[in-house]
């Protein structure tokens, strides 16, 4: 009798532990499937991206438990520790989430031989990235791919390619080397209306920051008050300053979003006018306002804005002042133009700078005389003439020849103006002046009274082009 209790009792523990087995199988085969994941609404965000992405035909569990039954019985026990949190209501908003590099390698194992690869216009190789230190720092799959932006699930995170590229370096330099990333076009390129061969880039060594401007944004620093966001240990606090067991613990170790702890660093060009004043503001601080304000067209009297072509183009000042000689300055003049577009541009320059240097000591003379000769009554009507050709002054008309050229003869007709109204003699156009408007005069302002060498013969525009009104 008490043999057929024991036998009823082992095949009652018998079936208990049967069934436990299979409802634990069968929770264990629920649970891991992307419907189980997208039934509680905190997930309901990351389910639909999951859904809609590359890796919507992939289940959750394949990427976030890594291969082997401990990571896959470590999962099941904080995937249930989670459930247990959501029915008892202490659960989190934010649910957070690391995925080993191991489960991205079980279908991207080849992934690091393919070579380079096109991600928009950037040349990418995996290789580097993850077979090697990348300044002194392991980088995980999900450095570089990750889910900062609700609504997408696992791309690229080009906050965190930037942040590391361009945090302590140059522009232009060390890993913010531009052809790192990007190809030379070999093209021509047309940038607000100006046409440029980017084959000269190699022809005359220019560097690729003389034309794109750098961001001038943030250095991507890290703020210590982000360290109170998810620490609150003075021990842990203590250890802000050890840069190499912070990026260990936070990106080698574990999966911490970059722009967590970092500032981000905006890798756009900014607006022309900020690219304008440049580096050069940092020491000169509203000093060259005349040189920014006649480059980019802006501040003259009676005159359209006007911005120069190179500034249109998105030419900053380091692209023509550098230090030419090693001394340590920079400066710009005929050599900064011939460095970019060849030796005839020596000839150009000299041309532009006689014609705004002529124009403006006439203008100078006339608007002295006149305020000589009407004495300090006549300073209000003369206000505007003067305003324009002090922008020429200050501004150096060298850094908008065709601006420049207007502001003067904008204040020559003011003066005449003036001299009228009052009963004085005008002045006579001190300079030649085309008789029609022709785009030539963008790049060969004041050409109309220099005489050229074509072919070893003298040519006289003046002549030719004022006195017979010949087109170009």
């Amino acid at each position: 009798m008490k043999f057929g209790k024991i036998t009823i009792a082992g095949y009652v523990v018998g079936m208990v532990v049967g069934l436990g087995l299979v409802l634990t199988y069968g929770a264990i085969e629920v649970s891991s499937t992307p419907t189980f994941c997208g039934s509680c609404h905190i997930m309901e965000p990351y389910y639909d991206s999951w859904v809609s992405s590359s890796h919507g035909d992939i289940a959750c569990v394949d990427c976030h438990i890594p291969p082997g039954i401990t990571a896959e019985l470590e999962k099941k026990y904080e995937a249930l520790s989670m459930v247990a949190r959501y029915f008892t209501g202490t659960y989190g908003t934010n649910p957070w989430a690391e995925v080993d590099d191991a489960a991205c390698l079980e279908c991207h194992d080849r992934r690091l031989l393919s070579g380079s690869e096109l991600f928009g216009d950037v040349l990418f190789d995996h290789r580097p990235h993850l077979s090697e230190l990348r300044r002194g720092k392991r980088l995980q799959c999900t450095s570089c791919h990750s889910q900062i932006v609700q609504g997408s699930h696992i791309t690229v995170t080009t906050t965190s390619c930037i942040l590391c590229h361009f945090k302590g370096e140059r522009p232009g330099e060390g890993t913010a080397r531009c052809t790192l990333c990007h190809q030379v076009p070999d093209r021509v390129v047309d940038a607000a209306g100006l046409e440029f061969d980017h084959g000269e880039v190699s022809r005359f060594g220019m560097e690729c920051v003389s034309c794109h401007t750098p961001p001038a944004a943030s250095e991507g620093g890290v703020p210590r008050e982000r360290c109170l966001t998810c620490h609150n240990e003075p021990a842990r606090l203590a250890e802000y300053e050890d840069g190499d067991l912070l990026h260990q613990t936070h990106v080698t170790d574990h999966k911490v979003e970059c722009t967590n702890c970092h500032l981000e660093i905006q890798h756009v060009a900014p607006r022309h006018l900020e690219a304008a004043q440049s580096e050069c503001a940092a020491c000169h601080a509203g000093r060259h306002s005349p040189q920014r304000d006649l480059y980019a067209g802006i501040a003259g009297k009676g005159v359209p804005p006007m911005p120069d072509v190179m500034f249109r183009a998105g030419v900053r000042c380091e692209g023509c002042h550098f230090d030419h000689d090693g001394a340590g300055t920079s400066t710009a003049g005929a050599v900064s133009c011939m460095s970019c577009h060849g030796p005839e541009y020596r000839t150009l320059f000299a041309s532009w700078s006689e014609s705004v240097a002529e124009r403006r000591a006439a203008v100078r003379r006339e608007l002295d005389d006149t305020a000589r000769q009407l004495g300090p009554a006549a300073a209000e009507a003369l206000a505007d003439a003067r305003a324009n050709l002090e922008l020429v002054e200050r501004g150096r008309g060298i850094h908008n020849v065709p601006y420049s050229l207007a502001l003067l003869g904008a204040a020559h007709e003011e003066i005449n103006s003036v001299r009228g109204a009052r009963g004085l003699a005008s002045f006579r156009t001190a300079w030649p002046e085309a008789p029609y408007e022709t785009p030539c005069l963008e790049c060969h302002a004041g050409i109309e009274g220099r005489t050229a060498r074509p072919f070893g013969r003298e040519f006289p525009h003046l002549s030719h082009v004022v006195g017979r009104g010949l087109a170009c």
